[in-house]
């Protein structure tokens, strides 16, 4: 997977054991020119894209199906359902399916991007004080990002 450091995953792991403060790991993404952080948990799997066959009278934020790894997923662009102004990115060596978790429904989500992994102590992640998809928003590395409710996407 382009762009991600197993050493630095490892090196957040390290940390998590040495302070024994609890953290959740988030992964940020880059969706429809916007940036994100995704709870590495809410994800099953990332890969990169295949074949997506088009959906006839799918609603438009469906992109379509694709099979990964034998498994047929529906891959969907998270910028429509999430009222993004930039239109899906095309195509590109970093574009990714990320493969979200769930015990019935296999859904992807179309990212343009996966920069980077955050370990990031409980106590500094908000309590439902976004909305709807948002979780809330964080502030790492002076920059200001939105934590995406995944489980919203399945309704």
């Amino acid at each position: 997977m382009a762009g991600l450091n197993i050493q630095a995953i490892q090196d957040a792991k390290d940390a998590i054991n040495v302070d024994k403060v609890p953290h959740a790991e988030y992964m940020r993404v880059v969706m429809n020119g916007a940036v994100f952080l995704v709870a590495v948990d809410a994800v099953s799997s990332v890969a990169r894209p295949s074949v997506v066959t088009p959906v006839p009278m799918a609603p438009d934020h469906l992109i379509g199906v694709a099979n990964v790894k034998g498994q047929i997923f529906c891959i969907i662009d998270a910028g429509k359902v999430l009222n993004l102004a930039a239109p899906l990115q095309e195509k590109t060596s970093q574009t990714r399916f990320l493969l979200l978790r769930h015990d019935s429904v296999h859904l992807g989500l179309w990212v343009e991007s996966i920069a980077e992994l955050y370990s990031v102590p409980l106590s500094d992640i908000p309590v439902d004080s976004g909305g709807k998809f948002m979780m809330g928003y964080i502030k790492i590395k002076q920059e200001e990002l939105s934590i995406l409710r995944v489980n919203a996407l399945f309704d």
